[in-house]
Parts: C-alpha cells; structure tokens; sequence
C-alpha cells in the first residue's frame, strides 16, 4: 500500500493506492494520525481510485477514519472510489454514514455524423 499527502488551505489529500486490507490498516492509521497531528485540518479528502481490493477491516477503517477526523473537529469525504470498493461500501451499508463522492462518468462527446456524398443522377443514357 502507498500512501500520499498533500495539503493545501482547502485541506488536505490523502490518497492510498493498492490493498486497503487487515495487513495494512495499522500504516493506514498510523498515517492518517500523524498527518491530523501536523497539519490539524478542517477538511480530509481520502482519494480511493488506487484502491484495488478493501476487505473488511479496511472498509471498518475508513469508518475509523471518519470518526478520527471529527475527533480533530474535521470532516472527511472519501473520493473516487473504484467500482468494487464503492460496491463493498454499498454491500456494508457504509456509504449510508460515510461522505463518498463518486467521480463523474465521463461522457464522450457527441460528434455528429459526416454526411456521405450522395450519387448523382445522370440526365441520361451515355452515349456509347
């Protein structure tokens, strides 16, 4: 698992990528602690597109987490989460007392079609 920081005045990313598991929820919290005690924020953004797999004890620390960030007098949403995270999330009923913001689709744009050139009628019988 990899975790990022980045602050800013509208708070602070925290983005994790790879396996948000039993194995790595100790350095999910231990990072998250530290960077409540350094930077004191207002508001968390957790960044969950680079998570691949959640199992419970990684959903149960994202429920941690929000509660950790009020704690400080914080809040937190937690962003982009990948389909089969957001589909746990839902499966757990999580998302009913978690902030999740889910990307945007992205819509193509509509290009209208190229108009084909039609055939010309010819006035007549060619001469032959």
């Amino acid at each position: 698992m990899r975790i990022q920081t980045t602050s800013s005045e509208a708070g602070i990313l925290v983005s994790v990528s790879g396996d948000l598991d039993a194995l790595s929820v100790p350095e999910f919290r231990a990072r998250l602690r530290l960077t409540l005690e350094t930077h004191r924020p207002g508001r968390v953004e957790v960044d969950l597109a680079g998570v691949g797999f959640l199992d419970c004890a990684g959903a149960r620390s994202l429920l941690w987490a929000d509660a950790c960030v009020r704690e400080w007098g914080g809040g937190v949403v937690f962003v982009r989460p990948a389909p089969l995270v957001l589909r746990l999330l839902r499966l757990l009923g999580f998302d009913a007392v978690l902030s999740v913001r889910v990307a945007s689709p992205v819509v193509p744009p509509v290009v209208p079609p190229v108009p084909r050139p039609q055939p010309t009628a010819e006035a007549g019988p060619r001469p032959g």
